[in-house]
């Protein structure tokens, strides 16, 4: 009795509460186990939770160098999702962006093709890497952004590739954008000049690619792309 109210007398829980307490935290750790770790940790998705939250690449080594293997990105990120954040803080947005293994590169290049050439400039890119990129043309010029993956669909030829983006008609002047390599392999441009004089092609892009390959002539020439400064 304190200042005439009386305290009721806290009782412990029934050994009942306990059994059924403990097992529902068993089952969330068994949901857990077989939703997030399983794939996450051991590359196994039975339930096929893993491939939907993105998380069957955490299980690869994160440098795969250490074995003498190049180190591969093969993790084009999900829509976003919105997650409440704890109380007071900023909600949480997953499958905003890829994680790199090494630094972004930039590459700037003016080319000039004469009445009735064409030209081709390709960055080697991994799966799910991204590239900003800006060209303008001095006239129009038909073009079209398309890929080769290294590891072609089963029954495809040595010339199989990949459409993204192309005007082969009235052509254009100039194309801005950001670009997501759907594929390991090789990404970017074929521009034609179809007009009666010659066109200067300035481009400029910054991403996440290992090499540029230049093509012009059926010749290829494998280029190296600056860092930033």
């Amino acid at each position: 009795m304190t200042n005439g109210t009386s305290i009721a007398a806290i009782e412990p829980p029934s050994r009942q509460q306990i059994l059924k307490a403990t097992g529902f935290a068993a089952l969330v750790a068994m949901v857990i186990f077989f939703t997030i770790v399983m794939p996450a940790e051991l590359g196994k998705d039975p339930l096929h939770t893993g491939a939907a939250l993105g998380l069957m690449n955490l299980s690869k080594p994160a440098n795969a160098a250490a074995n003498g293997s190049a180190v591969t990105i093969d993790a084009t990120p999900a829509a976003p999702v919105l997650e409440a954040g704890a109380a007071g803080e900023a909600p949480i947005i997953k499958g905003t962006f890829v994680a790199q293994s090494s630094g972004y590169k930039i590459d700037s290049r003016e080319l000039k093709l004469g009445p009735g050439e064409g030209m081709e400039i390709k960055y080697h890119m991994q799966k799910g890497s991204g590239m900003v990129y800006s060209w303008t043309a001095s006239r129009k010029v038909q073009y079209e952004l398309h890929g080769e993956p290294d590891v072609k669909p089963a029954g495809a030829g040595e010339d199989y590739f990949e459409s993204y983006d192309k005007d082969d008609a009235g052509g254009k002047k100039e194309s801005h954008g950001t670009f997501t390599s759907p594929s390991t392999g090789i990404q970017g441009w074929f521009w034609d000049n179809e007009s009666s004089g010659p066109v200067t092609i300035k481009l400029v892009t910054a991403g996440f690619y290992d090499y540029i390959l230049q093509n012009k002539d059926d010749v290829k020439t494998r280029l190296q792309p600056g860092e930033p400064k």
